[in-house]
């Protein structure tokens, strides 16, 4: 009986040193997790691209009309009623772009915005309401209630977050996420609607050339996906097996012990 205990207990070690080795062998290189490896210190700065959020379909927009006379931007504060019905329930709700790309403003009315700027938008209102003569010291500001994107796969936190400004950069949107896991491959995917069509852009995190591409700032509804890191996935697959092995082989084992005790 002690030789049969003997020979489970050997069998039992032998698998756990398997997959000890298996674990040592899968330690990620630190050249494949460190983000900017080439990052040059003490230089004035990396140069990064102009941004501005460009207006899509289905966003929600605010636009915010000044002048001296009061009365005559009053038509464009667009508010919905709270629950308590008072007026200090009154919350702001912004003009919603159809699916043909265009608001509809009061006095004005229908207004092209897919495709432009926000300043660009509210310089084209303004412009409108001064040729009218209905506000000849019109300044308008328009921005984007609803700016949001998506984080998947390996990350802390995968899911969709909204942002309060329309400047939210690759690192900030990965950083809300809770970062990538040891796990995540450190080429990224960015997908992004762009002319009724899908764009899919691979980003380097370990290159400062991140901060050059026009993709660093992401556009509303972007889409970051972290694939899991090669050796990860080559672990994982050879995990299951080492597993289904070492659970067959032993049960072979204690089947004989047991038929030949």
């Amino acid at each position: 009986m002690n030789k049969t205990t003997n020979i489970l207990r050997r069998t039992t070690l032998a698998a756990i040193a398997s997959v000890a080795l298996l674990t040592l062998d899968s330690c990620v290189q630190r050249a494949e997790v460190d983000y900017f490896q080439d990052a040059t210190y003490g230089q004035s700065g990396q140069k990064l691209q102009n941004f501005q959020a460009v207006i899509q379909k289905n966003d929600e927009l605010s636009v915010t009309v000044s002048s001296k006379q009061p009365d005559l931007v009053a038509p464009f504060a667009v508010t919905e009623m709270g629950d308590s019905g008072t007026s200090s329930s009154r919350q702001q709700k912004g003009y919603l772009v159809g699916s043909d790309g265009n608001i509809v403003l009061p006095v004005i009315g229908t207004i092209h915005a897919a495709g432009k700027t926000c300043a660009a938008l509210g310089q084209e209102i303004a412009n409108r309401l001064r040729s009218d003569d209905y506000i000849k010291d019109a300044a308008v500001n328009v921005r984007i209630l609803n700016f949001k994107f998506s984080v998947l796969g390996e990350v802390a936190s995968p899911g969709t977050y909204t942002a309060d400004g329309e400047r939210v950069t690759v690192l900030e949107a990965i950083s809300k996420a809770g970062d990538l896991t040891i796990n995540g491959n450190r080429d990224i995917t960015l997908v992004r609607e762009k002319g009724g069509k899908l764009e899919f852009v691979k980003l380097d995190l370990r290159s400062t050339r991140l901060f050059e591409t026009p993709y660093y700032y992401l556009q509303q509804n972007d889409v970051i996906i972290v694939p899991a890191n090669k050796k990860t996935i080559n672990t994982r697959s050879e995990g299951m097996q080492l597993v289904g092995w070492t659970a067959s082989g032993l049960g072979l084992l204690v089947a004989i012990v047991a038929l030949c005790v």
